[in-house]
């Protein structure tokens, strides 16, 4: 009796001590672990800061400014990855500026829209007849982030359907999407095109309209050979921001301005075409004269 409570007190002993060795173990290895990730997020922390300081430069070459809530959140989607690095400005204008950016080995288009600077009357009109969007407040930064909210979705549903680019990310007034480009090289637009079948442009034009507004249920409200882009021969529509759902009060006579649009360009490309024809290829119907009244006041 004695040798096995003696055999049970050694055994007791033998495993508390191989706990403590366990135990030491364990935190030798928290530490160890401890130590590498400190280590690794110095590290990662010297890459923000470096990243940081290139495009604080960056800006500053380019002559852009942007406020200090623009600043955090460009950079921001450095911090958190979703972009690799900004390379430069593809486009500049009153109300956005578009960046040509890198995720990976992958181009993007990022389309930062300038808080002091954009119309808001404008971009409340086409949000307040969305059902889609639902704006309680007035406050400049919410209509933007609303704003760039629709384009954000008008995209996404455009892609699905037609020649356009996809939407990826969109944070505050600030849209990621695809670079439409050769290279990193934007893909030219179709203004500044001299030679080209302009026939076969013109169908593949007229049947993308078409598809947006049967299948996509959309009209892109702002297309001209501004605002289509040639890539692999193919015509790329672009900048989604004013178009509308096909249930808008403005959907109908933003259609018919598109329509003249594009038939003006065309018809001094020498093809034969009308805006009410184009019109009614797309919806089935002649137009509405009060609708084409409303074109005025657009």
């Amino acid at each position: 009796m004695r040798y096995y409570k003696k055999v049970m007190n050694i055994s007791k002993d033998l495993d508390f001590k191989v706990k403590d060795i366990d135990k030491e173990i364990y935190e030798l290895n928290k530490l160890l672990s401890e130590k590498e990730e400190f280590q690794l997020d110095r590290e990662y922390q010297k890459e923000i800061l470096e990243k940081e300081r290139k495009f604080l430069e960056d800006l500053k070459t380019v002559n852009e400014v942007f406020d200090k809530r623009t600043l955090m959140t460009l950079f921001s989607l450095l911090a958190g990855k979703h972009l690799t690095e900004y390379i430069g400005i593809v486009n500049s204008g009153k109300e956005a500026v578009v960046f040509k950016a890198r995720k990976g080995k992958f181009y993007r288009a990022v389309k930062v829209y300038r808080v002091s600077t954009c119309d808001f009357k404008t971009m409340s009109k086409y949000i307040q007849g969305d059902p889609r969007f639902h704006l309680r407040k007035s406050s400049r930064r919410q209509i933007i982030h609303a704003w760039v909210e629709k384009e954000f979705r008008n995209l996404r549903r455009a892609s699905e359907i037609i020649n356009a680019p996809k939407a990826r990310l969109r944070r505050e007034n600030v849209l990621i999407m695809d670079f439409v480009g050769y290279r990193g090289i934007p893909a030219p637009k179709l203004k500044e095109f001299q030679d080209l079948d302009w026939e076969r442009y013109y169908k593949i034009i007229r049947d993308s309209m078409k598809k947006l507004y049967e299948e996509g249920e959309l009209v892109h409200g702002d297309l001209s050979e501004y605002n289509i882009l040639v890539k692999d021969n193919e015509p790329v529509f672009i900048d989604f921001s004013q178009s509308v759902i096909t249930q808008h009060p403005l959907a109908h006579p933003l259609l018919i301005r598109d329509c003249i649009n594009i038939c003006n360009f065309f018809r001094r490309k020498k093809v034969n075409c009308n805006y009410k024809e184009l019109y009614k290829y797309i919806t089935g119907n002649d137009i509405n004269p009060v609708d084409e009244a409303m074109i005025k006041q657009l």
